[in-house]
């Protein structure tokens, strides 16, 4: 088996866990980390050093389970497997070996075997010598992560280890959950041992890495994710937005000679909800808004005559392209906007979560710096960002609740925002009628 070669703050883990001879083990080691920490790699680095007490064990010897659990089938065999095999060596150990089940067998009766979290009741009645839980925090659907700790997981190494098992639970976290219970289980049960690593506590992350994430996240995104702190969003899909900060009667309410229109749009008949702005010393400025035309073709219309001379960009629903409104037939609401000189900028679907996320980072991000701002009297469009929420207020379902109809307004900007800023790409080049 390869050296096992950890940094500070993964030490103190294993150090814990694996002890000296005749001294009192921490069971159940709950970690916080951030991004960056290494969490794989000393997940797996303890359940080798499991391995390796199982290893030494006598072939009679029931129940010698080292098992590594990941949120998906994917990810054990994709990050875990490969990082065992041949990062520690266990391929040329194990005399049998297979990535498409995840398994390691050893000749004294060991096993190590990758589990993913979709799979998790085939662990009932397994016996556990050491069970590492990675990203808990991501485990989505049945049966949830209490469940599958204390009727599941937790019973598979106290019946057959009472006196020897052991775990550990590391994941970035998402807020009071019940991984935030575990953490404070130490209080109460002296079986357990948090520890809590931020980004000063990883050498794997630059100076260089941390500005960047600071540059491209908003500050609850980077909380959670580099100073790994409990966080909550709670129901507010824009949870950076506050009217103080965000609404200001300062900003020019009329576009400057030579500005050019940008327009978000939700089409949906009757309402297309529209949300104007002007991009402004790297802002985007909301200073008008549109709501109440029939169709596309009347929006299309008023556009092109309120804002007659000027370069009008639309920023619509990616639908669109194929997505009728209007007669004749075969007309769509994209060509129906082409056809009055508004020029169309989508860049396809992406991920819902994507979007939301380059919204919050343009409304503030990390650095403090703010970058999106409304006039007073886009009403519609405040009303949109502050109340726009989360189906049964938890952000990590990744679903808007559309019940109250106000989120069609949010829904174009989000469309603007992932166009211009994206998350994956935060420089400010090649942006029609930008201002500096």
């Amino acid at each position: 088996m390869a050296d096992i070669r950890l940094h500070k703050g993964q030490s103190s883990i294993i150090r814990f866990l694996f002890p000296p001879v005749n001294t009192p083990v921490v069971r159940y080691a709950p970690v916080v980390a951030s991004r960056g920490f290494g969490k794989s790699y000393v997940a797996a680095s303890a359940a080798c050093i499991a391995l390796k007490e199982c290893l030494k064990m006598p072939y009679n010897q029931p129940n010698k389970n080292v098992s590594i659990i990941a949120p998906t089938h994917s990810q054990a065999v994709d990050i875990y497997y490969p990082l065992l095999a041949y990062g520690f060596g266990l391929e040329k150990l194990a005399y049998k070996s297979s990535r498409d089940t995840g398994r390691f067998l050893f000749r004294n009766g060991t096993e190590l075997r990758l589990w993913s979290y979709e799979a998790i009741e085939r662990m009932r009645g397994t016996g556990q010598y050491f069970c590492a839980l990675d990203e808990v925090t991501t485990w989505e659907g049945k049966p949830g992560l209490q469940e599958a700790w204390e009727s599941i997981i937790l019973p598979a190494m106290v019946t057959r280890w009472p006196k020897m098992h052991r775990a550990m639970i590391i994941t970035t976290p998402k807020g009071y959950d019940y991984f935030y219970d575990m953490t404070n289980m130490q209080e109460k049960d002296d079986r357990y041992k948090t520890f809590h690593f931020t980004y000063k506590d990883s050498p794997l992350l630059s100076a260089e890495d941390i500005e960047k994430a600071k540059a491209t996240t908003d500050p609850l995104k980077f909380a959670r994710e580099y100073m790994a702190s409990f966080e909550e969003s709670g129901a507010n899909v824009f949870h950076a937005f506050s009217r103080a900060k965000h609404v200001s009667d300062q900003l020019h309410p009329e576009f400057y000679e030579g500005e050019a229109v940008h327009a978000c749009i939700d089409f949906n008949v009757g309402i297309q909800a529209t949300s104007i702005f002007a991009l402004r010393g790297g802002q985007m400025q909301f200073i008008n808004e549109m709501q109440g035309a029939p169709d596309t073709e009347t929006l299309a219309v008023r556009l092109a005559t309120l804002y007659k001379g000027r370069k009008i960009y639309a920023y619509p629903d990616p639908s669109g392209k194929a997505r009728k409104s209007s007669a004749p037939v075969g007309v769509t609401d994209f060509t129906i906007l082409q056809s009055h000189g508004i020029e169309i900028c989508v860049k396809g679907q992406v991920p819902l979560i994507d979007s939301v996320n380059a919204v919050n980072r343009m409304l503030e991000n990390a650095h403090g710096q703010v970058n999106m701002m409304f006039h007073p009297k886009v009403t519609n469009t405040i009303k949109s960002i502050e109340r726009t929420a989360w189906v049964e207020k938890n952000p990590n379902t990744a679903t808007i609740d559309k019940s109250g109809g106000v989120e069609h307004w949010s829904d174009g900007i989000r469309y603007g925002t992932q166009y211009l800023f994206p998350i994956s790409n935060h420089k400010k080049t090649s942006i029609p009628g930008f201002m500096f």
